[in-house]
């Protein structure tokens, strides 16, 4: 066999020489690196398929190549090629992300890594490179910086809406510019901070912020309206939706918080439902008022006679005691009317400038003997507070009711306090109570420690005829009588009570600047003064008309008397002589009686007027044609009442 004959195969061959160099074959391996040698001045000297792949230049074309042709022409100009490889010389190793050029001229974005290469004596033997084509990352890095990008202009362009996000600890990690809006806080203010602060001090008191953050992260998902905090202590209300955000095995990474400020919603829905509220009771309160009206008629009727009748039997006549109890129902009826008169708004107000103090104190006594012994009454009265112009008969009859609404939910005894104070209510609280206006306020606070109200009968409570009493027990008139005088005095009316944890009502009445009203003289006496002047009587019930006319022909006065008003204008015509007073019906049909005051006081200038009625409204007496105060006699009256008053008018400069 010759030498020819005797040589290797060509794979042997190359066996061989990747077993004098074990790592070649990793590296021509290796398709996603373009691994390649620079020789000392950057010339390439050896090229893997992984280079070819990702430059597109084939071994044979870019061998002996420069490195500089992988750079962009700025690049080059720049000087960028020389300075990284000066670089990895110095340091021993240089790396980057930034452009590079395939072939052709496309450029790609990669990560570089040059580094410098040396011969156990030290001695320099050039650079290796190794090249990753970042360019897909990178695209998906920019697709995600734009997603981003655009998720943020949306969050930012949101302006009803609070959109942030929290941590796992609940701490604001994000702030759109609807919540530096909405709360008054700049992000530098509030990013790092807790949630809570967005909270009331009554919820974090609670532990709210605790129960919000573990119901998100049990539920995936909380959700209520509440009231919230802005920075400067200002309430709004607001919906809430906290979602948790889970990351790997479930856990949570944070919370996405979204809110709404739906404070001007709620005002407008709780002023519907007050409206509401109050045509129901504009319907039951004219009822209620005409039935009174009529009412009152017949009870004037049945007091007047009631008198006649008492006139005429001797002290010692067993009948008067039989008399007299009919005149006790009777009073008892009429006190049940002007109860109608009250909840529906439709008493005349006897207002006086007062200290509220006095009230309490001329009521506590008959408060003690109504309630019981088994109830201990006690009063705090702040000796400084503001006056205030009210009716102190009706805010005796405030009291009255609500003690006696406290008795009954302490049926084993208990304790029963009033107290006042003056008070600012603000805008925050106006915001909560939208029929009540920021101001000065007087409060009348009045508490027990009974059973309490269930949330069902609170909703109710101020309700005509709504009662939880047995059959027979009660009226359901004392607390809605109660709500028509606070409201029509100018006030508001608060109820907090819990079933086994008492019961408070909070009255604020507007305070007032002006001088205490001086007390009026007692007109209660028996005795009453007559007179000669000449009366125009105008009532249009025949029975009440009789006993008023009766009344005023006994005490000395010319007493003319007519059914309506247009009568009444007929009888001016025929009389001769001055009038020194009419005393009308306010509710009459053809003709009002302040129509009728309005014809006669043109003939008649010094004309005085006494308004009679059972059923009316301060805006039909209060204005008409006085400016001042006019007089009025509210029915059912008795006949030495009519009397009075009527010589009260005619005294009056």
């Amino acid at each position: 066999m010759d030498e020819k004959t005797r040589e290797e195969p060509p794979f042997v061959t190359t066996l061989a020489h990747a077993a004098a160099d074990p790592f070649r074959l990793l590296v021509e391996a290796v398709k996603d690196y373009g691994v390649f040698m620079l020789d000392p001045a950057g010339i390439v000297s050896s090229w893997n398929p992984g280079a070819e792949k990702i430059k597109g230049y084939k071994a044979e074309e870019i061998i002996g190549q420069p490195v500089s042709c992988f750079y962009t022409a700025e690049d080059v100009a720049a000087g960028k090629p020389q300075r990284e490889l000066q670089i990895a010389l110095q340091e021993g190793r240089f790396e980057e992300e930034g452009v590079r050029v395939r072939k052709g001229g496309a450029t790609f974005w990669a990560i570089v890594t040059t580094t410098s290469i040396h011969d156990p004596l030290g001695q320099h033997l050039g650079f290796a490179n190794v090249t990753r084509d970042l360019t897909e990352r990178k695209q998906a890095e920019d697709l995600l910086r734009a997603s981003e990008e655009r998720f943020r202009l949306l969050v930012e362009g949101v302006q009803d809406y609070v959109i942030i996000m929290l941590d796992p600890t609940g701490k604001v990690a994000t702030w759109n510019q609807a919540a530096e809006k909405l709360t008054g806080y700049q992000a530098k203010e509030i990013i790092g901070r807790h949630f809570a602060c967005f909270l009331t001090a009554e919820d974090v008191a609670s532990g709210l912020p605790e129960r919000i953050l573990q119901q998100a992260a049990a539920q995936g998902r909380y959700e209520e309206e509440g009231w919230r905090a802005r920075k400067d202590g200002s309430r709004y209300w607001a919906n809430v939706v906290i979602t948790a955000l889970l990351g790997a095995a479930e856990t949570v990474r944070g919370f996405a918080s979204v809110a709404r400020d739906l404070t001007q919603h709620r005002r407008a829905q709780e002023l519907e439902n007050q409206l509401r509220q109050s045509q129901k009771l504009e319907v039951v309160g004219q009822l209620a008022g005409g039935v009174a009206h009529d009412f009152n008629n017949l009870l004037t009727t049945v007091f007047g006679n009631v008198d006649i009748l008492l006139g005429m039997l001797p002290l010692d006549d067993p009948k008067t005691e039989v008399v007299k109890r009919i005149r006790e129902a009777g009073e008892r009826a009429a006190a049940l009317t002007h109860q109608l008169l009250s909840f529906s708004r439709r008493a005349v107000l006897e207002t006086k400038v007062l200290d509220l103090n006095e009230v309490v104190k001329e009521a506590e006594k008959l408060l003690r003997r109504s309630i019981g012994e088994d109830i201990l009454l006690t009063a705090v009265l702040d000796p400084n507070i503001s006056r205030i112009n009210v009716d102190p008969g009706q805010m005796g009859q405030v009291l009255m009711n609500l003690a006696v609404n406290a008795r009954d939910a302490m049926p084993q005894g208990g304790i029963l306090t009033i107290e006042t104070s003056d008070i600012q209510l603000d805008e925050a609280y106006a915001e909560k109570h939208p029929e009540c206006k920021p101001g000065r306020y007087v409060k009348l606070a009045v508490s027990d420690n009974g059973c309490g109200m269930t949330p069902e009968v609170k909703a109710h409570i101020f309700e005509p005829f709504f009662t939880t009493k047995e059959p027979g027990q009660g009226t359901g008139l004392g607390l809605a009588t109660v709500h028509g005088i606070v409201k029509q005095s100018g006030g508001s009316i608060e109820l907090y009570t819990e079933p086994n944890h008492g019961t408070t009502f909070k009255i604020y009445l507007p305070a007032v600047d002006e001088q205490l009203h001086p007390s009026a003289h007692d007109q209660r006496a028996t005795e009453v003064t007559g007179g000669t002047e000449t009366v125009l009587l105008v009532e249009d019930e025949d029975t009440v008309r009789e006993i008023a006319v009766l009344a005023l022909q006994t005490q000395g006065y010319t007493v003319l008397q007519a059914e309506s008003g247009k009568k009444a204008l007929g009888i001016i015509e025929k009389h001769p002589g001055h009038i020194d007073l009419l005393a009308t019906d306010v509710v009459m049909p053809e003709m009002s009686g302040r129509e009728l005051a309005e014809a006669l006081v043109v003939q008649y200038p010094s004309l005085k007027v006494l308004y009679l009625s059972g059923y009316t409204d301060d805006s039909v007496i209060r204005h008409g044609i006085l400016l001042a105060e006019v007089a009025f006699l509210q029915k059912p009256y008795t006949p030495l009442a009519l009397a009075r008053k009527v010589r009260e008018v005619l005294d009056k400069q």
